[in-house]
């Protein structure tokens, strides 16, 4: 009987500097590039920024490898091409929409299918070539990827995976991650994806140009939202044997390209650095919510964020909604209906999401962009405001939804478009909407202003007894 691998070991932080070796002693002491390596190992650098970049923000790895990874035949585009890949969002590739767009879920595909030829582009802003800009993707497989490791030299994924797990075999060791975990594979990096529980489902935001980073927390004060401890990094492993006609999948500027060696990429022996592929369990996030009175913004859930050069204005963040507890009084606790000059990317890992009564399920997607008005479907609408004032605190439960938010302006993808998938009915949710106004105001008019209901009244300065 096969004995069953072993779960991987992982290191815990975010942005920290690692070390680690799979065989004591394959880290050089003193020195990242020695005349000769231990054991006989080829020193390799990973650069996630540029060598000037200041410190705080620079991000490299060194790697100590059996053989180094240039040791490979040219890359030719790969046949067949994937015709629905992008990183160039401009009129001849992508359409401009403000419509409000939903799509259901994917089916898992009939014919093998890996996370490569699964994956596809649904919309996106800006241009690999010129580093500004972002895509999101969504992937459905059925197979585990066999003989091939896969590099984005466009820039990092960001996958979260809505139906079965994944396991991840990357140039510093091996992740394993479910439906409501995350996983970061930065540029450059070599992985390979195997389904040990059968089809894969998900959704993978890619920033070109920058790095996610944890957000500021301001007022917050030093603790809340995701931990810097509660991300986890892999610990180094590596395979040695022979690999005759192993292939390297490489995306450049949306495209795919093959070149074939003899050996397994996953060779690294010893690593050390902080450009490093990291996981997290969307659980763990500690959230933050109004206790009083309105709806927070949905910015205080942001988990990751790739800030641009504005202050205070994000490339993309990565934003959840977690299960929690809703304790505002005299509020809508749902959303509230908005038009936000950031574009909105919606999925739902499972569960159901706050406002929307129907329609958005577990795998499928939403595209709200710049300005697009939005909010809680009619069913929720109704629903909230029945409670009328009193609605007791009650706790969302068994949900996860997400959002990828970004300040440029998505171009979507034709085939999204013309999808089977896409929800040509969604505006129907805001159609029956109706008027509640009336001209007689329901509560109390008080010295001019409208006196809250529950709230108690302060007495003025003329009739405070002294």
């Amino acid at each position: 009987m096969e004995k069953p691998a072993a779960a991987p070991e992982y290191q815990s932080g975010f942005g920290n500097h690692f070390s680690t070796e799979a065989m004591t002693g394959a880290l050089p002491r003193g020195q990242n590039s020695p005349l000769t390596c231990p054991y006989g190992l080829y020193a390799e650098q990973i650069s996630g920024t540029s060598f000037t970049a200041p410190r705080k923000v620079n991000q490299l790895s060194w790697l100590y490898r059996i053989k180094p990874s240039v040791t490979h035949e040219p890359f030719h585009p790969r046949v067949p091409r994937h015709e629905r890949l992008l990183s160039e969002f401009n009129q001849s590739t992508s359409s401009a929409t403000p419509t409000q767009l939903r799509w259901r879920p994917l089916d898992i595909p009939d014919s093998p299918t890996d996370f490569i030829d699964g994956l596809y582009t649904v919309c996106g802003a800006g241009s690999s070539f010129i580093r500004h800009g972002f895509a999101i993707h969504m992937y459905a497989a059925n197979k585990s990827m066999d003989g091939c490791a896969f590099c984005n030299a466009d820039g990092d994924f960001l996958v979260v995976p809505q139906k079965g797990r994944l396991s991840i075999t990357t140039e510093c060791g091996k992740l394993e991650v479910s439906p409501g975990e995350i996983v970061v594979l930065p540029q450059g990096f070599r992985f390979s994806i195997d389904l040990p529980n059968g089809p894969s489902r998900g959704y993978v935001a890619e920033i070109f140009g920058a790095h996610f980073q944890l957000p500021d927390l301001g007022p917050i004060g030093a603790n809340g939202l995701a931990a810097p401890r509660d991300f986890l990094v892999p610990t180094a492993w590596f395979e040695e044997t022979s690999r005759p006609g192993y292939t390297i999948v490489q995306k450049f500027g949306g495209e795919l390209f093959t070149a074939k060696q003899d050996f397994s990429p996953f060779n690294v022996v010893a690593w050390h650095g902080n450009y490093v592929p990291y996981k997290y369990d969307l659980s763990k996030f500690c959230p933050f919510n109004t206790v009083l009175i309105d709806h927070s913004d949905p910015s205080i859930n942001t988990v990751l964020t790739a800030p641009s050069d504005k202050p205070g204005v994000a490339l993309l963040d990565f934003v959840i909604f977690p299960p929690r507890w809703l304790v505002a009084e005299h509020t809508f606790r749902p959303p509230y209906y908005h038009r936000n000059c950031m574009s909105e990317f919606m999925g739902l890992i499972y569960g159901l999401y706050e406002a929307k009564a129907d329609g958005f399920v577990p795998g499928g997607a939403s595209l709200h962009s710049c300005m697009t008005p939005h909010g809680p479907d009619t069913t929720t609408y109704e629903a909230t405001i029945a409670h009328g004032d009193n609605s007791e605190p009650f706790r969302i439960r068994d949900t996860m939804a997400f959002m990828f938010e970004s300040y440029l302006v998505p171009r979507v993808c034709p085939w999204v478009l013309e999808s089977p998938y896409l929800d040509t009915n969604y505006y129907q949710c805001w159609i029956g909407l109706k008027s509640h106004f009336s001209s007689t105001n329901t509560r109390t008019a008080e010295n001019g202003n409208l006196a809250v209901p529950g709230s108690r009244e302060v007495p003025s300065e003329d009739n405070q007894s002294v």
